[in-house]
């Protein structure tokens, strides 16, 4: 019984270790949802870009990061918003790529200078080696301003496919503007606009 209670003991005591707790690793619960819409990726050899890694985000198109070992990875870039103004929730669901990093860029991204418009950027806050941005990451959004999401992979020469996966109201692509219904008096300085023009080529004809 001793035994038993000193290997019961032992391993609850590893349990609650702090080491393990931040030790590299699936998160599951901090995954997004997948209430919002996905597309499939494939990273291939190319495009690549020089990427970057321990991002800080401050809020700023200019966020603190440092200089990767790894440069020339393959990456896509998506265009997102939130009609709302949500925080950014963005999920890469690894499939055969084996490992992601995914960054957020204030649009526009330019792949030869990856340090400008920075917005954000994640490692392993998905599950496995995948990357995400969740709620409790705070990364904001301005409503209806797009932003550019760069999947990327950890090391030169990786490959592989993957899903993207949006949470909260994010869309994929570029808000839609409305156009504005015409007025009764527009259409009448529309209807006028017409009736002069048809005048002028009735006029040209007589000529």
């Amino acid at each position: 019984m001793r035994r038993f209670l000193l290997i019961s003991g032992l391993a609850a005591m590893l349990a609650a270790s702090p080491l393990l707790a931040n030790e590299k690793g699936p998160n599951r619960e901090n995954r997004v949802g997948n209430g919002g819409p996905s597309v499939s990726g494939n990273l291939g050899a190319t495009p690549t870009f020089d990427r970057r890694f321990g991002v800080v985000f401050d809020g700023s198109c200019s966020a603190q990061s440092q200089d990767s070992s790894n440069d020339g990875t393959a990456f896509d870039t998506y265009f997102v918003y939130s009609p709302s103004g949500q925080n950014m929730q963005a999920e890469v669901i690894l499939g055969t790529l084996s490992d992601s990093l995914l960054f957020a860029y204030c649009t526009p991204f330019n792949p030869a200078s990856p340090t400008t418009n920075l917005y954000a950027g994640d490692d392993d806050g998905g599950v496995g080696l995948g990357s995400a941005f969740v709620l409790a990451d705070g990364i904001t959004m301005v409503p209806n301003q797009v932003y550019t999401l760069v999947v990327t992979s950890f090391s030169q020469g990786d490959s592989g496919t993957y899903t993207l996966q949006l949470g909260g109201d994010l869309q994929f692509g570029e808000p839609i503007e409305a156009v504005p219904v015409p007025t009764s008096g527009h259409r009448g300085l529309v209807l006028l606009g017409a009736l002069l023009l048809l005048s002028g080529l009735v006029l040209v004809r007589r000529r």
